[in-house]
């Protein structure tokens, strides 16, 4: 299907590895030129040298997103070599410490709400003045269905996977008239390295083993197989797409059905 992409500018903020290296990949098999703004300058140039390697456009731009300066660099920088941003993929995010709130220190709290949160407020706010001149733009987020249900010793990852949900509604609704879409999507367990840290650190809290909590996560899949980061890829790229135009404000599950029961 082709989903309207070719030689659309997209910024990837976390472009360098798991689901954002994905997204990149399938965005430009799309036809769309990538820009990847992460602070792994390594690992995202290598992403950008394999985009380009498929004869697609990539380029690094190294950007904390918790640094509004860096950010705004970020996308003026977009905007001088292309003319325009398209579409925002807002995707950088860390997982932060797995445990129950009571062993939270404040200082873990504000960096998960710093880049989780703010960054994705950041970023928002850098590239809306110029989508809204051009009347066009999407921006997709990437929130959690943690964010609709909570869970048990990832308080302060689903808060602000919350927070981002929130956020795409109520941006969605004063954007949409300069035809402006703002989706988030809500994805479960997926196979990244930020998931091998969830099994690592909350089968400790829940007192079995890791491959134990492996097993109860999969378990819980409707589906037959695990969901993987190019199946929520393919979901972020449809969002980005002329063929999701009347779609907006939406926190699309892609779960394998866990959030059913």
């Amino acid at each position: 299907m082709d989903l309207g992409l070719r030689d659309k500018v997209a910024i990837v903020t976390g472009g360098a590895v798991g689901l954002g290296r994905a997204i990149a990949f399938e965005l430009m098999r799309a036809g769309a030129r990538i820009v990847i703004a992460d602070m792994n300058e390594p690992e995202a140039e290598r992403v950008a040298s394999k985009i380009c390697e498929s004869h697609g456009t990539a380029r690094v731009i190294k950007t904390d997103v918790t640094q509004s300066g860096q950010v705004q660099d970020m996308v003026s920088a977009v905007v001088r070599e292309f003319g325009r941003v398209d579409i925002l993929m807002n995707n950088a995010g860390i997982l932060g410490p797995q445990g129950p709130w009571v062993e939270l220190s404040d200082e873990a709290f504000d960096r998960v709400v710093a880049v989780n949160l703010r960054g994705v407020f950041l970023c928002a706010k850098a590239v809306l003045p110029h989508m809204i001149r051009q009347k066009s733009g999407k921006i997709v987020m990437t929130a959690s269905c943690a964010a609709k249900t909570g869970e048990q010793f990832n308080g302060v990852y689903s808060v602000t996977k919350a927070g981002v949900w929130s956020m795409t509604q109520s941006l969605s609704r004063e954007v949409g008239c300069y035809n402006i879409n703002v989706n988030a999507i809500c994805p479960a367990a997926m196979g990244t390295e930020m998931m091998e840290k969830v099994y690592r650190e909350r089968s400790r809290w829940l007192g079995i083993s890791p491959e134990e909590l492996r097993q109860r996560i999969r378990s819980s899949f409707f589906m037959p197989r695990e969901l993987t980061v190019e199946d929520t890829a393919h979901l972020a790229a449809f969002l980005a797409s002329d063929k999701a135009d009347m779609m907006t404000g939406q926190g699309v599950n892609i779960t394998g059905g866990i959030e059913v029961h």
